[in-house]
């Protein structure tokens, strides 16, 4: 979850540095390596083409950093709902990252460390809100533990 956080907060930064008012005084030859500047052959090129390309590989990067955005958004989940079902399948108890699937389709990640082995086919699970995030009790297991919502 780190690495993706970096990553996000990185994009943020070169979005920024490469759109809008920016994306104006950034030239072609700062976007690209000095072998990609010789491959393309960027020093026999026209001013109008080296921009045209700058202008392209900006737009290729503010599509690539949109759908990287959309795919880190949460998930939209009421913050009194509370959920009842159960385990789609078997339940082998927390790990640290432990994803469970639930017969009613969602998704959910272990966010809070918690290590219990614990096997149950099918358990009953409630998902509840709790401090800003959600906590999930699978029946028979110790404690409620901690759990963000994927999908």
């Amino acid at each position: 979850m780190q690495y993706v956080r970096a990553a996000v907060w990185l994009s943020c930064f070169w979005f920024f540095q490469l759109t809008g008012a920016v994306a104006q005084d950034v030239q072609l030859e700062q976007l690209l390596s000095k072998e990609e500047q010789s491959r393309l052959g960027i020093a026999a090129m026209s001013p109008d083409k080296k921009a045209a390309m700058r202008d392209a590989l900006v737009k290729l990067y503010q599509q690539g950093f949109r759908a990287g955005l959309s795919a880190t958004k949460p998930v939209a989940f009421p913050a009194a709902s509370v959920v009842e079902t159960q385990v789609d399948g078997e339940f082998n108890g927390w790990e640290g990252e432990t994803i469970i699937k639930l017969m009613n389709g969602q998704i959910w990640r272990q966010t809070e460390y918690h290590y219990e082995y614990h096997y149950a086919y099918m358990p009953k699970v409630l998902v509840y809100p709790s401090g800003g995030g959600f906590k999930m009790k699978v029946d028979g297991a110790s404690q409620p533990v901690g759990v963000e919502r994927l999908r």
